[in-house]
Parts: structure tokens; C-alpha cells; sequence
């Protein structure tokens, strides 16, 4: 049996890394922020452009809680040349599951790395 071959990296999907600040009136943990951000992009873009973003949460950091809500950092993948689709998507959610909600993009990076680096001051 052959071995497959992997792609050389000419060949591989570029991703950047958008640098979230999203505000909640509940707890939110890495894994809750996903169906909120899959949502706002299919509601604007439809599910046949919102599948080319290759959207991934990769981290998320509990900032601070000050009157009643909650402000995170979050670390959003997407594919390169999406990014101002993805932003825009975004920027249409204010309610999830009846709670409000504010996702605004800080920065772009293009490593995870970076992106932690220059954004998010975690203590």
C-alpha cells in the first residue's frame, strides 16, 4: 500500500487569525462561541459563502466581568482573503439564545502566536 502524499505548502489554504473582543451578558466557554459566530455569517452571507471562511475558534480568554457582563478575548481562524466577510457577518449579531451579545474584531494576525502577542494581555 502507498502512503498519502501530503500537500506541499504552495498548495495549502492560508488561514489569518481574527483577534475577537465579545462581550456577553452570560458565561460563555470556547465551545459556546461557535454556533453564535457559524450563525451571524450563514444569516448574512448564506451557507454556500460562509463555507469558504473555514472558520475554527482557537482559543478563548475570560478578560474581565464588570457589570453583569462578561468581556473575552477570542481567537477566530479563517481562511485568508475572507477575513472582511467574516468581519462584516459578525458585526450584524447583537442577541444569541436571548442574550445580548457584542463581537468586534481588534486585529488580524497571522499566527496564533502574534496574534496573543500583540492583543490579548491574559493574567
Amino acid at each position: 500500500m502507498s502512503k498519502l502524499k501530503i500537500l506541499p505548502p504552495t498548495l495549502r489554504i492560508t488561514n489569518h487569525y481574527l483577534i475577537l473582543d465579545v462581550k456577553s451578558e452570560v458565561s460563555l466557554d470556547k465551545d459556546d462561541m461557535v454556533p453564535p459566530i457559524w450563525d451571524a455569517c450563514i444569516r448574512f452571507w448564506g451557507e454556500c459563502e460562509t463555507s469558504n471562511f473555514n472558520l475554527w475558534v482557537m482559543r478563548h480568554y475570560l478578560i474581565e466581568e464588570c457589570d453583569g457582563f462578561m468581556n473575552y478575548k477570542t481567537i477566530l481562524r479563517c481562511q485568508s482573503g475572507y477575513e472582511e466577510k467574516v468581519r462584516a457577518g459578525l458585526a450584524t449579531l447583537t442577541r444569541y439564545n436571548h442574550n445580548k451579545i457584542a463581537i468586534s474584531t481588534i486585529g488580524i494576525a497571522g499566527t496564533i502566536k502574534s496574534a496573543i502577542d500583540k492583543f490579548i494581555e491574559v493574567e
